[in-house]
């Protein structure tokens, strides 16, 4: 119901869907998830079945599992920063940096925590990572680990909108992103930078698991 009993200031702002998105909705195809449809859902803080969210968890993980831990990657590329739950920033950054079928991406970690769209975030990223997987590069950060995740509040949000469950897929997912990438063969991107104690030609130990 858009307003069942009359109480909404802001009419033109539509209420969070009741259910989840549907099936037809999701999919663009057998093979694709409906990227564009996913995007405007979430915008509107609805949900994916929890069901449908593990499904999305798991072929993620596999494409993830498959890569090495440091990527080698060619330019252009755009390299994104910590995003920590906040989707809708996510979103304006994205209008920046054009469309993932067009447009190379590189998120460097820290995805969760802080804000309280840390599901919705994640669930943008590896649906865009299975749908373009040579075009979004997604690598570890700090916050991508269970102790950090149970300190802030991202194990919190799994259990409020779906559960237990759910958060330790993400956890298993985030145990399979790379831990970094080189670029052009010069340019390393790592969330937290180099050690002060790394004083050797970093491109000649650079390894692949």
């Amino acid at each position: 119901l858009n307003d069942s009993i009359n109480d909404r200031f802001i009419k033109e702002v539509l209420p969070p869907p009741v259910f989840p998105i549907d099936k037809n909705s999701l999919y663009k195809n057998e093979k694709e998830y409906n990227y564009d449809n996913i995007k405007k859902w979430i915008l509107r803080e609805g949900k994916l079945s929890k069901n449908d969210i593990v499904d999305l968890i798991v072929k993620t993980t596999q494409i993830l599992k498959e890569e090495p831990n440091v990527l080698k990657l060619k330019d252009p590329i755009t390299i994104v920063g910590d995003i920590h739950g906040q989707y809708y920033d996510l979103l304006s950054l994205l209008d920046l940096g054009g469309n993932f079928e067009n447009n190379q991406y590189i998120f460097l970690g820290d995805y969760v925590d802080r804000g309280s769209f840390s599901i919705e975030v994640l669930i943008l990223l590896f649906v865009a990572k299975f749908n373009y997987p040579t075009n979004v590069w997604l690598i570890r950060g700090n916050h991508e680990c269970r102790n950090l995740t149970s300190y802030f509040n991202f194990k919190q949000e799994c259990e409020v909108k779906y559960d237990s469950e759910v958060y330790g897929l993400f956890m298993l997912a985030f145990d399979s992103l790379p831990l970094g990438s080189l670029i052009n063969g010069k340019f390393v991107c790592l969330h937290g930078g180099i050690s002060k104690l790394l004083n050797n030609d970093v491109s000649n130990n650079l390894t692949t698991r």
